[in-house]
């Protein structure tokens, strides 16, 4: 048992085991889409979408507080990089989809996202606020309901939700393109590596987008 327990350890402790479940996630949209390439992401053909979908789970909206502004996660790029796209292509919109306009007696996050984009000169006409989903099929669903079907779209998402994300809002009736930020790994870790601060919360991340996937699947919303 302290074998199997060590080995355990060694194993959540070290980035490599985690680089190899984590790469069907993260090099999913590398695979099939041409822009989810950062280095051309500038020639998108702006004519070909409407503008980007985001998906939240990156603003903790329950520590807000005024005084010390919109706190952001590791997965910050999810904010930017709509941002970012606006300029390559002014005639888009931004739609952020996430939960609630109130949690809690405090701003939800996709308000909390409204007012960071403006902050960051987004028109306010240039937002739309999805703010009634609590997962990624509501995400699809609720997105669906405010854009229609008709036009096509970028979905901003983190690398290892993508895949998911991506099969969930092309199963509702959504066109869209998956262009994937916050990558857990930019580069292959070496074997005998050990950052356990770092691998432990990944690990969580990733199981949970296996697990998600199989739920997913077996709901036949993916």
């Amino acid at each position: 048992m302290v074998s199997i327990f060590v080995l355990y350890s060694l194993i959540l402790a070290s980035p490599f085991p985690l680089y190899i479940a984590s790469r069907p996630l993260e090099n999913f949209a590398l695979e099939e889409f041409k822009y989810a390439d950062a280095s051309i992401r500038d020639e998108i053909p702006c004519s070909e979408y409407a503008g980007v979908i985001a998906l939240g789970g990156v603003i903790p909206n329950a520590d807000f507080n005024a005084r010390t502004g919109v706190q952001l996660t590791s997965g910050a790029e999810r904010v930017t990089e709509p941002v970012r796209l606006l300029q390559i292509c002014p005639d888009f919109k931004l739609v952020w989809s996430s939960f609630g306009k109130s949690i809690d007696e405090g701003k939800g996050e996709s308000e909390l996202a409204r007012e960071l984009w403006v902050s960051l000169g987004v028109p306010k006409s240039k937002i739309i606020v999805e703010n009634g989903s609590t997962n990624t099929r509501e995400n699809a669903i609720e997105t669906l309901e405010i854009l229609g079907s008709e036009k096509r779209w970028l979905l901003v998402s983190s690398a290892a939700h993508l895949k998911r994300a991506y099969a969930t809002f092309s199963k509702v009736g959504l066109k869209v393109d998956p262009i994937p930020v916050d990558y857990m790994f930019v580069e292959r870790p070496a074997i005998w590596s050990i950052a356990p601060l770092s691998s432990v919360p990944g690990w969580q991340g990733i199981i949970h987008e296996y697990v998600g996937g199989i739920y997913y699947s077996l709901r036949d919303w993916i």
